[in-house]
């Protein structure tokens, strides 16, 4: 992705909509994100009592191949979650990271930590600690999504600011567009994500 003179590369986080009824549309959109070079794909944390996070995740995991997964824990504990992260994480070869606001209790701690948590920060939301290991620590920055190419390199020249590893963008057809065609100054408004 090529980044504004002055700033240094930061890798690129989506943040995924909720699925659709249509569920392989979904899956198309985040492997298309993928493909355009996204680092990451993040599910929306927001609360979907009838899909599961991880069963979700674990169909991410089977229909990408680089990006690192990052997903919330359901409420329930127990050996049935820990055995499914594990599945996950060997689906993912190592790619699955538990979006959290905090290390989860129990034995959850220890395979969160061997995975790797993106904890939001309490002092400021819109920062989240990626942490695999307590020297690995690193910054991620959420930001909105482009309006425009112009947006995006204003995005980037204030991110390098705060010298962020990656920022955490919601996904969009837009943003999908500047990601595949980093050098293209026209734009192309006639790109949509499966969901429309």
């Amino acid at each position: 992705m090529a980044h504004p003179e002055g700033t240094r590369a930061v890798r690129v986080g989506v943040v995924l909509a909720r699925p659709p009824d249509e569920l392989g549309e979904w899956l198309a959109d985040a492997a298309a994100f993928e493909a355009a070079g996204a680092d990451a794909l993040c599910l929306d944390a927001a609360p979907e009592p009838e899909l599961d996070p991880l069963a979700l995740t674990a169909a991410l995991a089977a229909v990408t191949f680089r990006s690192l997964l990052i997903t919330g824990l359901p409420a329930a504990e127990g050996p049935a979650v820990a055995a499914t992260l594990g599945t996950i994480g060997r689906l993912s070869h190592g790619r699955l990271r538990i979006l959290a606001d905090a290390i989860p209790p129990g034995e959850l701690a220890d395979i969160a930590l061997r995975l790797g948590v993106f904890r939001r920060l309490s002092r400021d939301p819109e920062v989240f600690e990626h942490t695999r290991a307590p020297e690995e620590a690193e910054r991620w920055i959420s930001v909105p999504s482009p309006d425009s190419r112009a947006a995006w390199r204003q995005t980037l020249l204030d991110a390098s600011g705060y010298d962020p590893a990656g920022l955490l963008v919601p996904a969009g057809p837009r943003l999908l567009d500047i990601l595949r065609n980093p050098d293209d100054h026209g734009g192309r408004s006639d790109l949509q994500l499966a969901q429309g």
